[in-house]
């Protein structure tokens, strides 16, 4: 491909990239800003609602009761005929008589739409409404209105009133110092509704738990409530896209009542889509046209190139008598000036090449001597195979040591084919010595563990010395197939072998999987060390058991009796180091944690579970391991008793779940029996029971309370 058709393809992929990119810094502005218009206009429609809704209260308010003199309410004025006084004696038809008016004159001025009266406790007196409400509690309007200390403030907000939200007040009335009733108003919210869509240019939907309150003077309540979805901000429906702003209310009861606040903005983005659109075509023409420009500066700069490459072509071929014009300073010419020195190098090259082929002999017959010191590293044979290839080159460079013909004529040489041969059959043993040292290095790490050599900070086996030990905090795992004994004396010495090697290659491949190694093999026991976090080992043992479960599954559909484990788990100090004598040594660890896992794996056993850990081990577990404590126990050399845990993470989802369940009915049958409150305990087991029967601790519990 030519360099200009290079040039070009760059400056073409480099102006589409630059178009893209810029479009997409345009699109990624659209979104932006329609995001900030829609924070505008939200913001402006919640606002509009909070004023139009706090004048609503304020105007209620301002004809609830006041103990000002001048005040408008009605509620202020005493005397046997008082409205205060009729709320006092309770008598409904004697309060319509006093407050009738009153109510009428609210209604009429569209302050409020119903009035309810209630005593100091809640109790309903009377209501006064144009619609038929049956009566009903203060409290399903708000306990705060209960439970606030005396005093005249008013308490606003919303409210569901014969299923319909209504803007609220509620304010006690007073006699002689005391509280003698509590008074709503109650205002139909649709009215403000109609205020808000006025004044927001928006539509409004309000949904309770048995209405919905919807305008639909921009967007059908249809299709709104067809393309709502949680957390988006806008709806596009056909040719038309809508600002969604939800507000939840909370009403005096403390429910929720969400809001939705809805405005047409398909001028705004239709404006912005065409901005976008104009300014796009502008950028991709501006870039056209300097792709236009450049690429004509590029074809008439070229030409004088053409001349040079010209004159490179005949000097390839040895012709000097080429001439090359150089005309002005720009950067082909500084070209055409490299090739006329390219000529005057030419011209020089002969006396050059003379000189580098004596320096090039002189080079040859050192190497041939070092090639046939190499060759003594050689078995005999290769080696008299080699000196047979270094002669046979000494003849033939000899040979082809002729007089030059043209500029560039040249002699062959086999000095490097002899090197190549050479190093072909060193590079041979040393490939074959170094085979053999990785076969022997894999061959120590099945008996020597890798991480052996690493927790006593060894790099090779070579340095391992007898009594090398560093103490260490470790994991050990201890795990042991049941009845062993009852399964091998049934197969002979081969499937004995076999049947061992069969269940190690499913289970040890989890302790590799997590980071353990496998320290002995004890029969058919498994003693397994983890160095870096006691989850690693807990984390092996559940993956043990599923194998194992998938091993059992193949066993029994081949005939074979399934196989049962025990694994025991502690977390504790150790000495790592090696045991024996110096011509038969092994690595090892020594401690009471070894012990007690040991012993964790024996008690599996007792306590009819697979998998038992120590309360150090459990205490480091994350909280995603399932497991629960099902004992403490002696432990010689301890003055305490330890706790042990039953890991359950590995058996099926439905025990586990009812182990979860019943967790506290376990815990607190534990600390009964702890207590010695063996009836308590036993009656905790019983309840235990209803729900699993088949638990092995619940069994062993039992038998200890009944004993």
């Amino acid at each position: 491909m030519l360099l200009r058709t290079r040039i070009l393809l760059a400056l073409a992929g480099a102006f589409s990239a630059v178009t893209l990119i810029m479009l997409y810094q345009n699109f990624l502005s659209r979104d932006q800003i329609q995001e900030a218009l829609i924070k505008e206009v939200s913001l402006g429609q919640n606002v509009i609602w909070d004023k139009i809704l706090t004048g609503s209260h304020d105007q209620m308010e301002f004809y609830a009761y006041d103990a000002r003199p001048g005040t408008p309410s009605i509620w202020a004025l005493r005397g046997k005929r008082s409205a205060v006084s009729a709320v006092e004696k309770k008598n409904p038809k004697l309060i319509t008589k006093v407050i009738g008016k009153f109510y009428n004159s609210l209604v009429d001025t569209g302050v409020i739409d119903h009035l309810f009266i209630f005593d100091e406790q809640g109790t309903p007196i009377h209501n006064l409404s144009k619609d038929t409400i049956p009566k009903f509690k203060l409290t399903k309007i708000s306990m705060k209105a209960l439970s606030r200390e005396t005093n005249h403030d008013t308490i606003s907000g919303l409210s569901i009133i014969n299923e319909e939200i209504c803007s609220v007040i509620i304010f006690k009335i007073f006699s002689n110092g005391r509280v003698v009733g509590q008074v709503v108003y109650a205002k139909k919210i649709l009215p403000l509704i109609n205020d808000f869509v006025e004044n927001a240019q928006a539509d409004y939907v309000a949904i309770a738990d048995s209405t919905a309150i919807y305008t639909e003077k921009y967007i059908k309540f249809s299709d709104f409530e067809n393309n709502l979805v949680e957390n988006i901000n806008t709806i596009v429906t056909t040719n038309k896209t809508f600002s969604i702003n939800r507000h939840n209310a909370k009403l005096l009861n403390e429910k929720l009542l969400p809001q939705y606040f809805i405005r047409d903005i398909t001028s705004a983005i239709t404006e912005y889509n065409r901005t976008f659109i104009v300014s796009a075509v502008l950028i991709i023409f501006a870039l056209l046209a300097i792709g236009v420009i450049i690429t004509a500066i590029l074809r008439s700069g070229f030409k004088p190139l053409y001349g040079a490459i010209n004159a490179l072509n005949l000097l390839s071929d040895g012709n000097t008598d080429v001439d090359v014009k150089v005309k002005g300073k720009d950067e082909v010419s500084q070209i055409a000036s490299a090739v006329r020195s390219f000529r005057e190098t030419l011209l020089n090259y002969r006396n050059v090449r003379s000189t580098a082929i004596k320096n090039r002999q002189n080079q040859e017959e050192k190497i041939i001597g070092e090639t046939l010191k190499l060759a003594s590293l050689l078995p005999a044979e290769q080696r008299k195979a080699l000196r047979k290839d270094v002669s046979s080159m000494q003849n033939l460079n000899s040979n082809n040591k002729n007089t030059e013909k043209n500029l560039f004529s040249t002699d062959e040489n086999q000095t490097m084919v002899i090197l190549t041969i050479a190093f072909s059959r060193i590079a041979k043993e040393i490939k074959s010595l170094f085979r053999k040292q990785v076969q022997l290095t894999e061959a120590y790490q099945r008996f020597v563990p890798e991480q052996l050599l690493q927790s006593l900070d060894k790099k090779s086996i070579l340095d391992v010395q007898l009594g090398n030990q560093v103490q260490k905090e470790m994991t050990i795992l201890f795990s042991d197939i049941r009845s062993f004994t009852n399964i091998s004396e049934k197969l002979e010495p081969a499937e004995n072998f076999k049947f061992v090697n069969d269940y190690l290659a499913a289970v040890v491949p989890s302790i590799r999987k997590y980071d353990g190694y496998v320290d002995k093999y004890i029969g058919d026991a498994i003693m397994a060390l983890f160095t870096k976090k006691s989850s690693d080992a807990v984390n092996s043992a559940i993956d043990m058991l599923s194998k194992l479960a998938k091993l059992n599954n193949k066993r029994v559909k081949e005939g074979l009796p399934s196989i049962s484990i025990g694994i025991g788990i502690n977390t504790g100090s150790v000495m790592l180091g090696t045991l024996g004598v110096p011509d038969r040594m092994e690595g090892s660890v020594i401690s009471d944690t070894v012990n007690l896992s040991a012993r964790l794996e024996e008690l599996t056993k007792f306590y009819k579970v697979p998998l038992i850990i120590s309360s150090d081990t459990e205490e480091t577990l994350p909280k995603s391991i399932l497991r629960r404590e099902i004992d403490e126990i002696e432990v010689k050399g301890k003055i305490n008793k330890v706790r042990i845990f039953e890991v359950f993470h590995w058996e099926q989802k439905k025990y586990r779940d009812k182990k979860i369940e019943l967790s506290p009915i376990f815990k607190k049958a534990l600390v009964l029996y702890r207590k010695n409150d063996l009836e308590n305990c036993y009656k905790q087991l019983k309840e235990y029971e209803k729900t699993l029967k088949d638990d092995p601790i619940l069994n062993l519990y039992f038998d200890r309370c009944k004993n």
